[in-house]
């Protein structure tokens, strides 16, 4: 009993004090970039770099969903933002109400919230010149490409909207990525 308690002791303190070894958090748990010296133990100045670039990180846009909410352009999302966004998604982006955007559901995030102009290609789509690629634009820019796709057999990827169509990340899509492009844009 008195071993037991000891070792639960010796652990607790391991933990509280920071010096617990990324092999010890268990497997799936992806903590070992943490250990900027490699020595197998996380410290407490780790762990506080680790914290602090957590909030750098999360105080800007970073990934496809936070570019569609930043509706100002500002470069980060901002409370009102973000509540428009999570409307938007649970109304009209999670089509199958299960919570989670999968990939069919990130591609055709287009149909439902506008896409900021960020290429030439895409401008050229922008007929109202807005700086905003509305629905019907990017339906027929996704169109051009894939009349573009049928008649090459393949074609660069030029635009964040054309990137969840390239599945295998080549940068280019293909004709078998094109039968969701041509089924997306029906």
């Amino acid at each position: 009993m008195r071993k037991k308690a000891v070792f639960i002791f010796a652990v607790l303190f391991l933990f509280c004090s920071g010096y617990l070894s990324a092999a010890q958090w268990g497997k799936g748990v992806k903590l070992k970039h943490i250990d900027k010296n490699k020595d197998g133990i996380i410290d407490k100045k780790e762990w506080r770099m680790e914290e602090a670039w957590g909030h750098k990180v999360h105080t800007r846009v970073n990934n496809w969903w936070e570019r569609r909410a930043d509706t100002n352009g500002d470069g980060t999302v901002d409370s009102n933002e973000l509540s428009a966004w999570k409307t938007l998604e649970k109304e009209r982006i999670d089509l199958n109400n299960d919570g989670v955007i999968d990939a069919k559901e990130r591609r055709l995030c287009w149909r439902h919230a506008r896409s900021r102009v960020n290429t030439a290609l895409e401008a050229q789509y922008d007929k109202n010149s807005d700086g905003w690629l509305q629905p019907e634009e990017a339906r027929a820019m996704l169109k051009a490409k894939h009349a573009l796709i049928i008649s090459n057999g393949q074609a660069k990827v030029d635009s964040e909207l054309e990137e969840e169509y390239d599945t295998n990340n080549d940068g280019v899509i293909d004709l078998k990525e094109a039968e969701s492009l041509k089924e997306d844009t029906q």
